[in-house]
């Protein structure tokens, strides 16, 4: 019992010497800016290639869907873009579909002109003062034996970055 008067004592007695904490204050700020380009079409988008007919698939004659990419910029803006298979790939320019033996090849054109293109590979295209119009062309292809005839689908990712 004695020993605990004198830690109470003790710590009692240094009460008066303690200091009091300092205060600080940290003020912050920042402005919000605009991204340096927009996007002319949805994040998210269903792209309907039709009917290809088999024999099509045969003689490599299926048509290919034009996907329009506009993006309004600031002048001397920078759009990189990263395409991506969602299902996985053939090659550089193949998605694989749902479909098995059934490949959809893209094309990238910038301004109708064919554009640098790789799936997974980023490509940045300068914007100097006037949109930026890529196109993705999408074409149904077969991979190797015809598949059987139904539908399929398809995943492509794309990373979009301004600057």
């Amino acid at each position: 019992m004695k020993a605990l008067t004198w830690i109470l004592l003790i710590v009692a007695g240094t009460a008066p010497l303690a200091q009091p904490a300092e205060q600080a204050q940290i003020d912050v700020s920042g402005k919000l800016i605009t991204p340096p380009c927009t996007a002319r079409f949805p994040s998210t988008q269903q792209v309907e290639l039709g009917k290809v007919n088999l024999n099509q698939l045969a003689d490599d004659s299926a048509g290919a869907t034009d996907v329009p990419l506009v993006f309004d910029c600031q002048a001397n803006s920078h759009v990189s873009l990263t395409l991506s298979a969602g299902l996985g790939s053939v090659d550089s320019h193949t998605l694989l579909t749902s479909r098995p033996a059934l490949g959809l090849q893209l094309g990238l054109l910038n301004k109708g002109a064919k554009a640098d293109f790789s799936l997974g590979k980023t490509g940045t295209w300068p914007v100097i003062d006037e949109p930026l119009e890529l196109t993705l062309r999408v074409k149904p292809v077969s991979l190797g034996e015809l598949p059987d005839a139904g539908s399929y689908s398809a995943m492509l990712l794309m990373q979009i970055t301004y600057r």
